[in-house]
């Protein structure tokens, strides 16, 4: 079983083609937004690379919105007690969930909410935090984060070949579900 695993959930493009446990091709990019100019030909390259055609992959693995923090938290896999995970949303609000992992497998222990920072302030020192700051090139809201004591990752890349991983953990596990047919897709080539 082929999949094509896609992570354009952050600034990055990481692409993967995984057969089985094994990974067949990828690519990572950490241009800021560059992914829908480059996203098919790349994906073009990986086929050929792995020497595969479209018609071979058999699943996808897609990273979307803010559930994007469960791959976050996946990136942390030494920590024992409840942690918090942040990303930020605009200016100075967050998506906000709390994980730990309970022999061994990640669970979520709260549903993702957006809040505003200072909502906030008293959970900051009472838990471990994971944050990850999407910065825009005119960052006003950075002095609002400094302070922040952030938790070290144990796998510092995020890209497609963790999200595979995540997600196959997710599904065996049952945390997750395979969606089994997909919807078409309407994709703009002009950007």
């Amino acid at each position: 079983m082929i999949r094509l695993a896609v992570d354009t959930a952050f600034e990055q493009l990481s692409m993967a083609l995984i057969e089985n446990n094994t990974t067949l091709a990828r690519y990572h990019s950490a241009d800021r937004r560059r992914n829908a100019s480059i996203l098919f030909q790349k994906l073009d390259e990986l086929m050929v690379h792995a020497g595969i055609k479209p018609n071979a992959i058999d699943n996808f693995v897609i990273n979307q919105g803010p559930d994007s923090l469960r791959l976050l938290a996946s990136q942390v896999c030494s920590e024992k007690e409840p942690f918090l995970v942040l990303l930020n949303c605009t200016r100075e609000e967050l998506f906000v969930a709390e994980f730990q992992y309970q022999q061994e497998i990640l669970k979520q222990l709260s549903p993702i909410t957006l809040k505003h920072l200072e909502e906030l302030k008293k959970d900051l020192t009472s838990k471990p935090i994971l944050l990850h700051r999407i910065q825009r090139t005119n960052d006003r809201w950075a002095s609002s984060f400094e302070g922040i004591n952030c938790m070290k990752l144990d796998r510092p890349e995020v890209d497609a070949v963790l999200l595979d991983l995540a997600a196959m953990e997710g599904i065996r596990h049952q945390i997750l579900e395979c969606t089994p047919s997909a919807q078409p897709l309407y994709i703009k080539r002009d950007v």
